[in-house]
């Protein structure tokens, strides 16, 4: 390599000249790691310099640990990108080099253009700037939040593959990671139940793997090394404390993603450096490889839960990170949901992409797809259950959030139990509002709190008091809800669950109870049912977010408009409230700000809501009325609140439907229909 650079013309800017960064790069060095002889005698005779550019030229030749990427790769990746690829992965490092060395998103700017975009775009003379901005940082270092190192470590290990780094400017970089890795260390070490709670967090996860690649990659320098031991005993157990037995995280938000795939990165680099992996873990990774298909929406986006930016774009680069999870962990059923999903998907120019140069393609192409066993999904363990038409781009879905909230672990999560979000033939419905700019100012706590989601509130309330001194972060309760009927069958799905989270207001709520039965391809039909414990009044809001245009009717209906799928949504006469609409209360740029549908009412003693939401595609809707039955039971006529039949006409075809919702069931009668079970429809017989 070439050394064509110097730093004298940039100490006045940094007030540090080469020799002092090269110190600072020899005070850290073991010197009785093999091959570093002739290093320590150029330090011995005082040539920082020299020595720290020898030691440059050392870690790019070395054998082990093997470099990021090799020449050839390296080679053909160039030879394969067409003038416009190259052209835009260098003004990705241009628009890097222009952003905050330094900020609150636990990486650098350089590192985030990807490994991809930095070999392409890549020149000496931006390797030199890449040398500028970070001495120009100095200060900076080790200051920077968590996960700084993780980026360093990836940042430096890849400028080291590329012959257009000069020595030189791999110096900073350098120092910057020394500097970062012990001060990050000090701080992460102390990390306690008291801030993180006590199962796990991707804080972990994220700093702790860049530890472990710090030790991995650059174990010449003291303090470093020792980091290896962090291996297979931290990540196996950190793995199988974070991931629940059906695969999501515990931390329950839009988080987990990234947090799935670090555990993916690990496995990799385990299985390069010789790191063993018991069974227990590799069967808890494959079940976090199972999610990533069975949670899709029908566009191939992921469901937007708890902290994330709730943006509904087509699932294109998600599809191809399901096919890169599809050969590694050989899941036939990923491929067939990305196939089904984007039938006429090409691979990129550059393949599926592995761990350093593993192209994943060959065991794609191998791997023979297989359709899953049911459309719907259920991870009861974190508390996620989806249903679905099938597994086509057009088809109906649901989300239903029915998981345990309130814990430090959940932090990114928002008080959002039974939550929904909606796909009418593949067109996002009823969305969520995303997380906001993180900090305590309104539009990020409405959007952590219940009213900003597809959920049932009393009073006005988030269904768990938020802590007062952290609102964003915490929760002064911990509220679990409970499942208790899940069906998945041919014909249709079915959800019924409770939670206690308003026995905290003045005037307690025992249970607010959501069901929801979905008429698989036909329609859904969601009921609310609310039990107080004493006879104060309260106001009960249904809450609704609306992404397309819509239209609101006197009598409550709503009815979205547009092309592809929409949505008519009918309160049940006599269980509906009063319906207001409203422009999204607190808008931010680059976000979809759907408008608010709401049905309140107020009233003493028990309550209940039933809404039917049938979907169709394009301008005609359906003609649809909708009734409420009378049910004899018990020698009576029971109150909607005890057991509800609904009687639905859709374009003449008349459909009943039965949902008992006390402890007991007895034999009943409604709409020409008799029977004891507690779930009935007419087309189910």
């Amino acid at each position: 390599m070439t050394q064509s650079h110097a730093y004298d013309s940039i100490a006045p800017m940094t007030n540090e000249s080469r020799d002092a960064v090269a110190e600072a790069i020899l005070a850290r060095i073991d010197f009785a790691k093999p091959g570093l002889a002739a290093i320590e005698q150029l330090a011995l005779q005082r040539k920082p310099h020299e020595a720290a550019l020898a030691l440059v030229g050392y870690l790019r030749v070395r054998e082990a640990p093997r470099p990021a990427h090799s020449r050839a790769f390296i080679r053909d990746l160039r030879a394969r990108a067409t003038a416009g690829q190259t052209g835009a992965a260098r003004e990705a490092l241009e628009k890097a080099l222009a952003a905050e060395l330094v900020s609150g998103a636990h990486g650098n700017p350089i590192s985030g253009v990807g490994p991809v975009n930095t070999i392409l775009g890549i020149t000496p003379e931006l390797c030199h700037r890449i040398a500028i901005r970070v001495l120009e940082s100095r200060e900076s270092w080790g200051k920077g939040p968590w996960g700084m190192t993780h980026s360093i470590a990836d940042l430096l290990r890849l400028l080291l593959c590329l012959p257009e780094c000069p020595d030189d400017d791999l110096l900073p970089p350098l120092a910057w990671l020394l500097v970062q890795s012990r001060n990050e260390w000090n701080w992460a070490r102390t990390w306690d139940e008291a801030m993180l709670g006590n199962s796990g967090h991707n804080w972990w996860l994220h700093t702790f793997l860049g530890f472990f690649k710090t030790g991995l990659f650059f174990p010449e320098f003291k303090g470093l090394a020792r980091f290896r031991s962090l291996g297979a005993a931290f990540f196996e157990r950190e793995g199988l404390i974070l991931l629940e037995t059906d695969g999501f995280t515990k931390e329950r938000s839009g988080y987990h993603y990234g947090t799935a795939r670090m555990f993916f990165e690990f496995q990799d680099l385990a299985a390069e450096h010789g790191f063993p992996l018991g069974p227990a873990y590799q069967d808890r990774l494959r079940a976090a490889a199972d999610v990533e298909w069975k949670v899709l929406a029908p566009n191939g986006d992921l469901p937007h839960l708890g902290d994330g930016f709730a943006d509904y774009k087509d699932g294109t680069r998600t599809l191809a990170e399901l096919r890169g999870i599809a050969a590694r962990f050989g899941v036939p059923e990923a491929k067939y949901v990305a196939e089904q999903l984007s039938p006429g998907w090409t691979p990129s120019l550059f393949g599926l992409r592995g761990q350093g140069d593993h192209d994943l393609s060959s065991a794609y192409q191998r791997l023979i797809a297989r359709a899953p066993a049911s459309p719907d999904t259920a991870l009861p363990a974190t508390g996620y259950y989806f249903m679905r038409q099938d597994w086509t781009p057009r088809a109906d879905w649901v989300s239903i959030e029915a998981g345990a909230t309130g814990s430090i672990v959940s932090s990114h999560d928002h008080t959002d139990i039974f939550s929904i979000e909606l796909y009418s033939r593949g067109r996002a419905i009823l969305v969520d509002n995303g997380s906001g700019p993180y900090g305590n100012e309104p539009s990020r706590v409405w959007r952590v709190g219940s009213a900003s989601h597809n959920v049932a509130t009393i009073d006005g309330k988030d269904q768990i008091p938020m802590d007062a001194k952290w609102p964003e972060w915490r929760w002064n309760s911990m509220t679990t809800p409970y499942v208790d009927a899940w069906i998945s069958d041919a014909r249709y799905a079915y959800f019924s669950g409770a939670h206690e989270g308003y026995r905290a207001l003045p005037e307690r709520v025992a249970s607010a109870r959501r069901k929801l039965f979905y008429l698989r391809g036909q329609y859904w039909i969601l009921i609310d049912r609310f039990t107080p414990e004493g006879e104060a009044e309260h106001e009960y809001s249904l809450h609704f977010h609306i992404r397309p245009p819509c239209r609101l009717s006197a009598d409550g209906r709503l009815l979205t408009t547009g092309e592809g799928g929409n949505l008519l949504m009918i309160p049940v006469p006599g269980l509906e409230g009063q319906a207001t609409i409203e422009p999204c209360p607190h808008p931010l740029d680059h976000y979809g700000n759907p408008d608010h549908l709401a049905y309140r009412r107020c009233g003493k003693g028990p309550q209940i809501f039933a809404t039917l939401l049938v979907p169709f595609e394009g301008a005609m809707a359906p003609t649809v009325a909708v009734q409420r039955l009378e049910v004899d039971c018990d020698e009576r006529t029971l109150s909607p609140w005890e057991a509800t039949a609904v009687e639905i006409m859709i374009d003449g075809k008349r459909d009943v439907y039965f949902d008992q919702h006390m402890a007991w069931n007895l034999p009943w009668r409604t709409g020409g229909f008799a029977g004891e079970g507690r779930l009935f429809h007419s087309a189910c017989r």
